[in-house]
């Protein structure tokens, strides 16, 4: 159980077909529950989480990488309703962060 994804109904049954095990969430409070089981279990490396969902988990990958657990890592997709694109004014921050200058978004 290297690779497993959490998310909506339609998500998880479209990566389970694609043979990813897959663990569905009805709210943030359920996807936090089984990420701190997976953390407590060690064998997940790689979490697959909808855009949407991985926004409102923001706080609790914080609070893993403050504890210094690096896995599982948050790798996340696009979920059912597409590319909410907040993702890539967190992913503009982080290499501005990383690299020291400040980027501006292109229009």
């Amino acid at each position: 159980m290297s690779i497993v994804a959490i998310g909506d109904r339609y998500t998880i049954t479209a990566l389970r077909l694609a043979g990813i095990e897959g663990k569905e969430v009805n709210n943030v409070h359920e996807a936090e529950e089984i990420i701190d089981q997976l953390v407590k279990d060690g064998k997940c490396k790689i979490l697959l989480v909808p855009e949407d969902l991985a926004l409102k988990l923001k706080h609790k990958r914080n609070e893993l990488l403050k504890e210094r657990r690096y896995y599982p890592v948050f790798a996340i997709i696009p979920g059912f309703s597409g590319a909410v694109g907040e993702r890539t004014n967190e992913i503009y921050q982080l290499i501005s962060q990383a690299i020291g200058v400040k980027l501006k978004l292109g229009e």
